[in-house]
């Protein structure tokens, strides 16, 4: 009966879900006009709507301590990131939309679970639904963050074409951005506001510095930058023209490829996303009719092998989601949080015994290794102090270890149970038990039981005395002729029972995942270098388009170049920090340091540019090729980006299909051929008696 109503309810509540978050997108964008912002602002004000107020207020705490759970706090970080775009600066309003949506969307999931626990009492079902819906959430969460991404970065193409008209007409960067914002879309004219008052504020390099820091992509930041620099220092012509005009240009140059590289990444990598959730919907189904149709199946869906089938299959959608993620780019514009929390390395690394292990696990301070480490984690930028680290690596391994052999007691507990309480089927392949065969099976096995309970005073435990046991039990309707067969069954579910709770190899693979999880850290990080290594050239490439921007602009210094650096670097955004903290107590050194600690040759060649600029050149004339470079660079970007993409169009095919042939050759075809085979050879030794 739930098998007949499953279908149904699913469909139901999957509509359900689909029609509550286009309300939630409908209401949120409705909600996110100048005149809701208004009337929050007015309800800030006491003495004002108190029933509001305290609602909001309630919020607000609410968000507190929502933000004290890593869980939570991940999940609204997340929200504030499709929030930021259109909010800048008052965290007051942020939070509380990011609430809002936040609760939205926790009753969204509570009404679409409710048909699926009514209708559904397998756990196992339960939780690859929940899962799906969880994901299915979070898919329309990356979808709404990222076409709003998208959405801005399109608007700021044609706002920079705005501006560099209306500059033409008056040739003051203010009026021009003050124009351009007037007929900018929605959100691009909250930016551009945000823009025209920060370049008309009696501080205006303060309010630059806070609109950096908000701002949701780097383009913006550079435009704010550009534009603050000709406000104040004035514009000035070079053979090649205005020196903000052709900023403007270098930077629509970039803002194109960029929005070029991401269009298509997307349209390539569209729909493969849902493709790799699919089996969490079909694997209920391809269960019950490879049950139906070959009973035999039931029994290894419920043996061990089957849950472990089952696991593998969440594990890979959930390794095959996140791939796709990073694949896709949906962090691409992803700011980093700062936060003055304790992380929880140093928190566990502050108990004694911890730090014990610690010291004993890790290598000695100053030796080959710990340099080795420590050099990781500065190519990875990672905040992790290197005791810190070891601790990751000591509860990643411990974790692991716990957690397989979890896996395995629980796969022998879930054996256990189905060798006690599994119906006694008969040993045929094709077609479906009837209602008597059904009950007669479940009899059998709850005699098995009883037998099994009363052989445990029975020494010694042989054919006979389980056959006089059978005898001697007044509910056995076992007949002469079947007595040893049921016997020998008997015995063989003893023998299963009475195996090691935990064989030698599962506690040897126990102890491997455990190496395993110590090590899986610092591949991570290995990962992560490789990957910064494919990114630092186009870094570098980003880098030259900014000084060729700022280069031709009078009183330019290199101190001034490396700030503008540090704010649209991401590889190289810890080296230029460091260089900048040490660069009053002497250039030369500080330059030194920063080739040092980013020895990437062409990222070399800018500081060693740098280091002629400020001995006895100017910037213009340290950086005079950079015009003939960026021509060349230019071109080879762009074939680099088509290859980057059509590689990554490849490997998202292959894992966005992975979940499916994983379901369709793991969990169905594979294992039907595997109990064909026990089947045949049970039908072969039957034909052997016979004879």
């Amino acid at each position: 009966m739930i098998r007949e109503w499953l279908s149904p309810l699913l469909g139901i509540a999957t509509v359900l879900f689909l029609a509550a978050v286009a309300a939630f997108l409908w209401l949120s964008r409705r909600d996110s006009e100048v005149a809701a912002v208004r009337r929050y602002e007015a309800l800030r004000k006491p003495g004002q709507a108190p029933r509001k107020q305290a609602v909001y207020s309630f919020m607000q705490q609410l968000y507190s301590v929502c933000e004290q759970m890593p869980v939570l706090r991940m999940y609204l970080q997340h929200l504030r990131r499709r929030l930021v775009i259109l909010r800048l600066g008052d965290e007051w309003k942020l939070r509380l939309e990011v609430m809002k949506s936040a609760l939205l969307m926790w009753l969204v999931l509570f009404l679409a679970a409710i048909p699926l626990v009514l209708a559904v009492r397998d756990p196992y079902t339960l939780a690859m639904l929940g899962i799906g819906l969880w994901v299915g959430h979070g898919i329309l969460s990356d979808m709404g963050v990222y076409r709003l991404e998208m959405r801005l970065l399109r608007q700021l193409r044609l706002f920079l074409g705005d501006v560099r008209h209306h500059y033409h007409r008056h040739g003051m960067v203010d009026e021009a951005v003050y124009e351009s914002a007037d007929s900018a879309p929605y959100e691009m004219a909250l930016h551009g506001q945000e823009l025209f008052d920060m370049l008309t504020d009696s501080d205006a390099e303060d309010k630059l510095a806070q609109y950096v820091e908000h701002a949701p992509n780097r383009y913006l930041q550079g435009f704010a930058g550009l534009s603050y620099l000709i406000k104040e220092h004035g514009d000035q012509q070079t053979e090649s023209g205005s020196v903000y005009l052709k900023g403007l240009e270098k930077l629509s140059i970039e803002l194109n490829l960029e929005l070029l590289r991401r269009e298509r990444l997307s349209f390539l990598l569209q729909g493969l996303t849902v493709i790799a959730l699919l089996p969490l919907l079909f694997t209920r189904p391809i269960e019950a009719w490879a049950s139906h149709f070959f009973p035999a199946m039931d029994t290894f869906y419920a043996s061990a092998f089957g849950w472990a089938a089952k696991l593998c299959l969440l594990v890979v959608v959930w390794l095959c989601y996140e791939l796709l993620r990073n694949l896709s780019e949906l962090d691409a514009t992803a700011r980093p949080t700062t936060t003055s929390r304790k992380r929880w390395e140093q928190r566990v690394y502050g108990w004694p015994w911890v730090r014990w292990l610690a010291h004993r696990l890790g290598p000695v301070s100053g030796s080959r290794e710990a340099e080795r480490i420590t050099r990781l984690l500065k190519d990875t930028t990672s905040p992790l102090r290197l005791e810190w680290f070891y601790v990751q690596r000591i509860v990643a391994g411990f974790a692991a270890f716990l957690a397989v052999l979890g896996l395995f007691v629980s796969l022998h507990a879930a054996e256990r149970h189905q060798v006690l309480y599994a119906p006694v089927k008969p040993g045929t392949l094709f077609g479906q038990l009837s209602p008597e065969e059904e009950t007669k099976a479940r009899e059998a096995a709850a005699l098995d039981r009883r037998m099994l309970d009363q052989l445990k005073e029975v020494r010694p435990r042989s054919e006979n005395s389980v056959i006089s046991l059978l005898r001697k039990d007044p509910a056995a309707q076992v007949k002469e002729d079947q007595l040893r067969e049921a016997a020998r069954r008997i015995l063989g579910k003893l023998e299963k029972l009475n195996q090691p709770f935990l064989a030698w190899w599962e506690a040897f693979l126990a102890f491997a995942a455990g190496w395993g999880g110590y090590t899986l850290p610092v591949g991570i990080r290995l990962f992560q270098r490789r990957m910064r290594q494919m990114e630092m050239k186009h870094e570098v490439d980003q880098l030259q388009a900014v000084i060729a921007m700022l280069a031709g602009m009078d009183g330019m210094s290199v101190e001034q170049l490396l700030l503008w650096m540090e704010q649209f670097a991401r590889v190289f955004k810890e080296p230029l920090q460091s260089c900048l903290l040490h660069f009053e107590q002497g250039e030369e050194q500080a330059l030194a340091q920063l080739k040092e600690d980013a020895p990437f040759l062409p990222f070399v060649r800018i500081v060693e540019k740098l280091e002629m600029a400020s001995q006895h050149l100017t910037i213009r004339q340290a950086f005079d090729d950079l015009e003939a470079e960026q021509a060349f660079a230019r071109e080879q970007r762009k074939q680099e980006y088509e290859q980057l993409i059509e590689q990554k169009a490849g490997w998202g095919r292959w894992i966005g299909f992975a979940p499916l042939m994983i379901l369709i050759f793991g969990y169905l075809v594979i294992p039907l051929v595997v109990v064909s085979l026990r089947q045949m050879t049970v039908y072969y030794d039957q034909l052997q008696r016979i004879q």
